[in-house]
């Protein structure tokens, strides 16, 4: 509808959750933000190793009715890869081999909760000759 506006204040599967504050983090982003784990600087088209954990800080519940059922990587808004996962049969850590022939941004992973909805965290990279 022309000139309706919608808000997500209060609706926790509506948007990208990024941490508030990084450093004062609330239990639930703790439980949630997607932790990236790669080298700060790599050279151009060359692999390297990328870890995301969800639940690096506090434990993430991998139950039937609470799990983290994908993990994402961008290089800024350029899609890398996306890995499935299972309540209870697998954990919310990946490691992937990539590679990278520019710079679109920083990494950034989004994971999606069942139960919490979408979550964000980012970590800078430089690409060297």
């Amino acid at each position: 509808m022309a000139g309706t506006k919608y808000s997500c204040e209060g609706d926790i599967l509506c948007g990208v959750h990024v941490p508030k504050d990084v450093k004062a983090l609330s239990e639930l982003e703790q439980k949630h933000i997607p932790v990236i784990t790669a080298p700060d600087k790599v050279k151009r088209d060359e692999p390297f190793l990328v870890t995301i954990e969800v639940g690096k800080y506090k434990a993430h519940p991998n139950e039937q009715g609470h799990f983290i059922e994908w993990i994402e990587l961008y290089s800024g808004d350029t899609f890398l890869f996306r890995i499935g996962l299972s309540a209870l049969l697998t954990e919310p850590k990946v490691t992937v081999p990539v590679k990278l022939s520019h710079a679109c941004g920083p990494l950034k992973a989004w994971e999606k909760c069942n139960l919490h909805g979408l979550w964000e965290g980012t970590k800078d990279i430089e690409i060297e000759d």
